[in-house]
């Protein structure tokens, strides 16, 4: 996974956070080939952007909160569901 920050400082915590979150996605699906995490801080704001490249298509999430940590936990939700439709649509 590559973590990518704009006028943001990455701590050690929130990047220990951010992997051991996203780590637990493998179980959604198989055809995971590679994870980009992209976090920006705006005026008080962090807007994040995970994108996930599988077989065949690239699936994003976007997201924004006041929270950094909140922020990782809805991007990884909504990543969730997006990769259970993909896996569904793989079956069909």
């Amino acid at each position: 996974m590559t973590i990518r920050t704009k006028n943001l400082e990455l701590t050690p915590s929130l990047k220990d956070y951010t992997e051991k979150r996203f780590a637990k996605l493998d179980r959604f699906s198989k055809h995971i080939i590679h994870t980009e995490l992209v976090l920006e801080e705006q005026r008080g704001q962090y807007l994040g952007e995970f994108i996930v490249k599988v077989k065949g298509r690239t699936l994003k999430a976007k997201s924004s909160n006041k929270d950094p940590m909140a922020l990782v936990d809805e991007l990884r939700d909504i990543m969730a569901n997006n990769l259970k439709s993909y896996e569904e649509k793989l079956r069909q």
